[in-house]
């Protein structure tokens, strides 16, 4: 099987708004509202012209199974992924973070650093980001006082 990352285009909308609004992604998104297509479609049209963000497709054969994106800023870049709700459990979110590596020294040379915000009781994620390669650096806490 071949793997591989593509950069997302406009004909990508509609999958990746499927994708987002998955209830496990949101689950494990820092916002966990659903989106609404119309605020999709905006937010999508500003990443796809916005020179520090790229938006990746994760391919299978030429099958895609997860996106990636990455927001630069400076030497560091934030990384968001997401795999496919039937392939998840595979393996693939580790060989998708390996490919990214890879794929950020070309798109983005000035980028030193890859950084990944990841909630607290999103363990295959966190487990995927440690096995490659990614190191824990601090854990945040919040306290609702209202």
């Amino acid at each position: 099987m071949e793997y591989y990352l593509k950069t997302a285009c406009w004909k990508d909308l509609d999958l990746l708004f499927a994708w987002a609004n998955d209830p496990a992604v949101r689950k494990n998104s820092f916002s966990s509202k659903e989106i609404v297509y119309e605020e999709h479609k905006v937010w999508y049209q500003m990443l796809l012209s916005d020179p520090d963000c790229r938006q990746y497709l994760y391919m299978q054969d030429d099958l895609p199974v997860g996106q990636a994106r990455i927001v630069s800023a400076g030497d560091n870049a934030e990384v968001s992924y997401s795999i496919c709700a039937e392939k998840r459990g595979m393996g693939h979110g580790k060989r998708l973070l390996r490919l990214l590596q890879k794929q950020i020294t070309k798109d983005f040379p000035q980028v030193k650093y890859l950084v990944a915000k990841v909630k607290a009781d999103n363990t295959a994620s966190g487990n995927a980001f440690l096995s490659a390669g990614y190191q824990k650096d601090y854990e945040v806490y919040r306290m609702d006082c209202r």
